[in-house]
């Protein structure tokens, strides 16, 4: 019940230069992380991709702030012991338990505001998340309680309902827990949510649904699927567990098409209505270099697609090469290329074989509409 681990980051000139800025110093890949950073995740995963990391000592501090936190209930004092455990070898288990003792600061306690609040619970629980933390059941349920602290009902009723169907099934808790007294009170919605989502619990349709979905991570936007996208990243794969959301892993004659992979590439929409995903798929059959195409494919809540559409490279060698970019606001541009490399690929492959022509023979223009649907839009209307 987890994303696939994010910590294969991106080492491009660029992402080496941030990680320079953001988390110290870069030599030869040795990151060091400052405190000014520690809950930017980039900089964190940078770091803990370091092999050399004091890994005992941070264990010492670790359970010298949960000492504090737990035993003698003082998460005040225990946050500075978290952070010094982080500094020194980032854990899922300390940035999980950072976010809980930052969660209990008291909203009253006024001079705190400005650098330890609720927010930077939620930072925390988000990099626990990527670093593997589990049972992701409990994170989920501990967001919950975040967001409804901050009164952020849609968010809270989410994660809440998230975590039940991830395996969270302390029921007395949740009709009990203070923290979530803000989402109780809107008894309707609450007894209706919090009780489908118990119902189907063991409903294993909805549950591999959940286990698809939250493999993506958000992705930054507004991005833009080339050439160059995929060339400094490694992307998770998609196991043919899920085959049911993802078309192309079947070809014409319902087989499993075994000639190509499949790749998790990030959420660009998620609301309790409808989630907007972008998936690649690579034909290693013809060249393990061949470019990979990407998907832009929307689902309800219950997993059903709705629409699809191929946002970067294509399928076909023959067909257009696409290049798209995907705006914050759900606009969605797709220029088309006729493209000639100097060899023919399906004879000759992609290595040490150049692109001689790239020609732009068309453009079209879409949207994501509240429903959840990638529909065309006119040029006129279209993203500036």
């Amino acid at each position: 019940m987890r994303y696939i681990p994010f910590i294969a980051m991106l080492f491009a000139a660029a992402a080496c230069q941030q990680g320079k800025d953001k988390a110290g110093t870069a030599n030869n890949n040795a990151y060091t992380l400052t405190e000014g950073y520690h809950l930017d995740a980039d900089s964190v995963l940078h770091f803990a991709a370091r092999k050399d990391l004091p890994e005992d000592e941070a264990d010492r501090l670790f359970r010298q702030a949960i000492d504090k936190y737990r035993n003698d209930k003082d998460p005040k004092a225990a946050l500075p012991i978290f952070r010094q455990s982080i500094l020194k070898a980032p854990r899922a288990a300390a940035f999980f338990e950072y976010g809980n003792a930052l969660s209990e600061m008291r909203s009253d306690d006024k001079p705190l505001q400005s650098d330890l609040s609720t927010d930077q619970a939620l930072k925390a629980y988000h990099i626990a998340d990527l670093l593997g933390y589990k049972p992701v059941s409990k994170l989920l349920y501990n967001t919950a309680c975040v967001y409804a602290k901050q009164e952020n009902e849609d968010s809270a009723f989410h994660y809440l309902v998230s975590a039940i169907e991830f395996g969270y099934t302390n029921t007395d808790q949740i009709y009990k827990d203070e923290d979530l007294a803000k989402i109780r009170a809107v008894r309707y919605r609450f007894d209706s949510e919090v009780g489908n989502a118990l119902a189907g619990a063991s409903d294993p349709d909805r549950l591999l649904w959940k286990l698809f979905s939250h493999e993506f991570q958000p992705i930054e936007l507004p991005v833009v699927f080339d050439l160059k996208y995929g060339e400094e990243k490694e992307f998770g794969s998609v196991t043919y567990d899920f085959e049911k959301f993802i078309p192309e892993m079947r070809d014409g004659k319902f087989s499993r098409d075994v000639g190509s992979e499949f790749y998790y590439i990030g959420s660009v929409q998620a609301t309790p209505l409808y989630t907007v995903v972008t998936y690649a798929v690579k034909d290693v059959m013809i060249d393990a270099e061949a470019p990979y195409c990407y998907y832009l494919a929307s689902f309800d809540a219950a997993g059903k697609l709705l629409d699809k559409l191929i946002v970067g490279g294509h399928r076909i060698l023959e067909e257009p090469f696409c290049v798209g970019k995907i705006t914050e606001n759900g606009d969605v541009e797709v220029k088309k290329f006729a493209i000639r490399y100097e060899k023919d690929p399906a004879k000759e492959g992609y290595r040490d074989n150049a692109m001689a022509e790239m020609n732009e023979v068309g453009v079209e223009y879409f949207a994501i509409t509240p429903e959840g649907r990638i529909t065309p839009k006119s040029a006129p209307l279209a993203m500036k």
